[in-house]
């Protein structure tokens, strides 16, 4: 979609007056990447989130010492009471070795990370290792640490300081020195000084930067999608990769409910543990360096808080919850330090601004504290603009996805970096481990050397079927489709540091991201209704289904571009239509395939007259509709686009028409995530080329409403001979013939061999007087291939007949009564995939089918596509000709799930039905008639 660059930052809030109305939000550019992400908010009082375990082992073992002149640490009494009274905190911070994080007071329980953001070491000196392959493992960079702490002095910097702080958080070698590399472990604050090359140019503190390893599985757990099934074999799923099971694998650094992070989950009593919220993350390209794309939020650029909002000038003031993301706790902690003991650096620490926080610390100690689901907003509120300062929704969880296609030998890379617990998985499989709470650490998923070692493609590992498609003798092939998964855990406030970089440059489109539509089916009833059923790539947001239901039948929801031509002259032209919706169906997801959405209603022109062809017409090509834009029609990015437009042939008429469209529109087709629909398609290529089809269930056709009893001796006879020879009834497929039609090509509406029209449905389901069939036609008698059928016409059908179209294995069951409801016979018959294709081939055709472009499955006769009537003898069970009067038809038909190739005209598609049953029952009479 096209958007001017103003506002691709941030679109504004617009109130079309309809209810629930909501701010839009970016929408993708070229220059960005968009990627999957499923956020779970937590309660602050959560027993896994903010348990300062290094401040408390200071506390506990350090309490009273002096060094300096300062008091080390502080005595455990003075821990806040909301601390103190909690059991289970107690108990994990009296219990290192189980619950104890790496970082600088414990170093032994973790593993330091390098400069270079690899691993410093193999093992932790308590023996945990990371859980990653062996071929991971080692790449370690022993070189020197990576420190991480805090500079004044700094100078403005294009890159690393925008904004011109005078002190800053971050890496050392980013910021003060390139030497940090060099710097003994034990080396102290007094002895690091700046470069004088860098940013800043005064040193205040540094740490290592260590991270807990081991704490989760080598592999994800990846559930089947009940909603993307093998249709001939229902146990075989495809995996659900964004409901993905990340295992914990030890106890470690406060996971004891580890399995509550990334799942959504109820406590005992049946309360939410956390609240999901769908939504997409954005990464720009780099403007110094266009093979990159990235986001970098972190403590001296307001953080990341991906579900509150805050301003841009320099300041990051709360401002409010995200209105499209109403299901969170909200801010209940505030972006500063604060021990909630009296901390030994309180009187010197400030924050980003250079203000001193010891007040407003004190403040939310004294209201409560960070247990306290309302202290933070109460003393931010009190507190005035510096408390809104640091007002923020802390305690939360990220789960990433993204598919992309991986290039061969470009070096492509996705890197992490952030402050608490991170690992990214890569085919389901685990690339970087940087558990714990720890300071801003670094991960990097190299792709080519996953590729060169087969990452993924290892007995047990999650993806392993799908090696075959993506494997050679020399790792990965190059332009094959693989998984990325990360997860991210915002656990303790004081600053929220994330930092995508990524080279990865093909991505699979966004589920979560601005509605686009799929592949669309579409179907006419008798009064001109058009049903049309679309696969969306994410869910529509409630406002917006209300708004459809609302005011759909009078602002066109979707605009359709049509090439029509002139049966006289053979010109062509480019019309566009509108599609009014009476009435919508709620999404339901259809796993790979998207999410499924029903909508009813009529084509209209732009004036409001129907169009005289539905939406049956291949080649159509449709997009969702939106409100005028009037940014954008003053914009220079509106010119390029009615250039782009107008050089594949849509004239100036047709661009003034679809402008016109948006007019007729007020609100905003949106995703559940919040991203809208905002103009057409880039291009006329980019509007959904969807192939609009026939529905894959028919209603049932019966050619006669009234039949006159037909001279059936002759058949009759033969009928009750078979009865006596098979124990006095007939079995129950001789009670009638089934005609089964392979649908040839050249009918139907518009060549579409599922739209057939009652003259043809006539055609293929009529018999001749001396019941012979067309070349196209089966006759099954007697479950049987017969060359004639034993039922006939001499103007009037002999038989009953009920017809179906079919294009995968079904059953039907045919059962007749008389009018007292006594039982008359009874017919059965099933089809299964080798009897179809061989009934599809018709007589002497290709039972093996034949390969089309466009299937992956075979073309099994002229178009895939067949039609069944099943012809009811006017006998008995025993074979006995029936009486005359009124009978009684039950019909039951079932249609198995199935993918067939569906040929119309010249074009394949594969098209895929669902299991249905339907059930009709049906009154027919007989009467005397003369002897045939």
């Amino acid at each position: 979609m096209k958007l001017n660059a103003v506002k691709r930052i941030a679109l504004g809030a617009t109130i079309f007056g309809l209810v629930g109305a909501v701010t839009s939000q970016a929408v993708v550019e070229d220059n960005q990447r968009e990627l999957d992400i499923i956020i779970r908010d937590f309660p602050v009082t959560h027993q896994d989130f903010e348990n300062f375990q290094e401040e408390a082992h200071n506390s506990i073992v350090n309490g009273g010492k002096k060094s300096g002149g300062r008091t080390i640490g502080r005595y455990p009494d003075t821990w806040h009471a909301s601390y103190t009274s909690n059991t289970e905190w107690a108990t994990r911070r009296s219990n290192e070795d189980i619950f104890g994080c790496g970082n600088t007071q414990t170093p032994q329980y973790g593993i330091a990370v390098g400069v270079e953001g690899y691993p410093h070491d193999i093992a932790s000196a308590s023996g945990a290792t990371s859980t990653v392959p062996d071929y991971i493992k080692t790449v370690t960079d022993p070189t020197g640490f990576a420190w991480y702490g805090e500079f004044k002095d700094c100078t403005k910097d294009a890159k690393w300081n925008p904004l011109g702080l005078q002190v800053m958080r971050g890496l050392v070698s980013d910021l003060c020195s390139d030497a940090s590399g060099s710097w003994a472990a034990n080396l102290s604050d007094d002895k690091k000084n700046c470069s004088g090359t860098k940013v800043c140019k005064t040193h205040s503190w540094s740490q290592i930067v260590y991270t807990t390893p081991g704490m989760v599985e080598q592999r994800l757990i990846f559930p089947p999608d009940p909603n993307d099934c093998d249709p001939n074999d229902p146990t075989k799923c495809a995996l659900d990769i964004y409901e993905p099971v990340i295992t914990k694998a030890r106890s470690a650094c406060d996971n004891e409910y580890f399995a509550q992070w990334y799942s959504d989950a109820k406590d005992a009593f049946g309360n939410e543990v956390n609240k999901r919220t769908n939504t997409t993350l954005i990464l720009d390209q780099d403007p110094q360096d266009g093979r990159y794309f990235e986001i970098d939020k972190n403590w001296n650029n307001g953080g990341y808080f991906p579900l509150d909002s805050i301003t841009d000038d320099g300041q990051f003031q709360w401002v409010s919850q995200k209105l499209m993301f109403p299901n969170q706790y909200g801010p209940q902690s505030l972006s500063i330090f604060c021990p909630p003991y009296d901390y030994q650096w309180a009187d010197t620490q400030t924050d980003f601004m250079g203000d001193n926080t010891e007040a407003l610390c004190n403040a939310w100690k004294s209201a409560g504290g960070p247990r306290s689901p309302t202290a933070a907003s109460d003393v931010a509120v009190s507190s005035g603009k510096m408390g809104l300062r640091h007002l923020r929704n802390y305690g939360f969880t990220m789960m990433g996805v993204a598919k992309f296609k991986y290039k061969k030998g470009k070096g492509e890379v996705f890197k992490f970096t952030g402050d608490d617990d991170m690992w990214i998985f890569v085919d389901g499989v685990l690339v970087v481990d940087l558990g714990g709470t720890h300071l801003a650490a670094s991960g990097t998923a190299n792709m080519d050397y996953l590729a060169a070692n087969g990452h993924g493609c290892h007995p047990g590992d999650p993806m392993l079927d799908s090696c075959g498609l993506k494997l050679d003798n020399e790792g990965w092939i190059d332009d094959s489709w693989h998984y990325l998964h990360f997860f991210y855990a915002d656990r303790q406030s004081d600053g929220s540091n994330l930092r995508i970089r990524s080279s990865l440059s093909e991505l699979a489109p966004s589920r979560y991201g601005q509605p686009a539509i799929g592949s669309v089916l579409a179907k006419l009833d008798s009064n001109g209704n058009q049903t049309v059923t679309m696969f969306l790539n994410t869910t529509l947001d409630a406002t917006t289904i209300q708004n459809i239901a609302t005011f759909g039948s009078t602002q066109p929801t979707i605009i359709v571009m049509r090439t029509e031509t002139d049966p006289a002259t053979g010109a062509k032209t480019i019309k566009t239509y509108g599609y009014y919706v009476t009435s919508i169906e709620q999404g339901a997801s259809m796993g790979s395939a998207g999410v499924q959405y029903t909508f009813t209603g009529v084509l209209m022109d732009e004036n409001g007259q129907p169009a005289a062809n539905p939406i049956i017409v291949g080649g159509d090509k449709i997009a969702f509709n939106s409100p005028t834009d009037t940014e954008f029609l003053n914009s220079d990015e509106y010119k390029i686009q009615k250039a782009d437009y107008a050089a594949q042939g849509i004239d100036e008429a047709t661009w003034d028409a679809l402008m016109r469209w948006n007019s007729k529109m007020t609100f905003k087709v949106t995703s559940a995530s919040g991203k809208p629909v905002v103009g057409y398609p880039d291009t006329p290529e980019d509007w959904p080329g969807a192939e609009f089809k026939a529905p894959t269930q028919g209603s049932p056709f019966v050619m006669d409403s009234a039949i006159v009893r037909p001279d059936f001796t002759n058949q009759a006879t033969v009928l009750t001979t078979i009865a006596e020879n098979k124990g006095g009834e007939l079995p129950l497929d001789y009670t009638a013939d089934l005609l089964f039609t392979s649908v040839p090509s050249g009918v139907g509406k518009n060549n579409n061999p599922l739209a057939l029209t009652n003259d043809e449905k006539k055609i293929f389901s009529a018999t001749t007087l001396d019941g012979s069939t067309s070349a196209t036609t089966t006759a099954y008698v007697g479950g049987q291939e017969s060359a004639t059928s034993m039922c006939y016409s001499n103007g009037v059908e002999s038989c009953f007949s009920v017809s179906y179209p079919v294009m995968g294995p079904f059953r039907i069951n045919v059962r007749v009564f008389d009018h007292l409801g006594h039982f008359v016979s009874q017919y059965q018959k099933s089809m299964n995939e080798e009897e179809l294709h061989k009934a599809l081939a018709g007589k002497g055709g290709n039972v093996a089918g034949v390969d089309e472009a466009g299937c992956d499955t075979k073309l099994y006769g002229e178009t895939g596509a067949g039609f069944i009537t099943i012809k009811m003898y006017p006998v008995s069970q025993n074979g006995r000709t029936v009486a005359t009067g009124p009978y009684i038809y039950q019909v039951t038909f079932v249609q198995e799930a199935y993918t067939a190739c569906i040929k119309e005209g010249s074009s394949a598609w594969p098209h895929t039905i669902y299991y249905s049953r339907t059930s009709e029952t049906y009154r027919r009479g007989y009467k005397r008639a003369k002897v045939k």
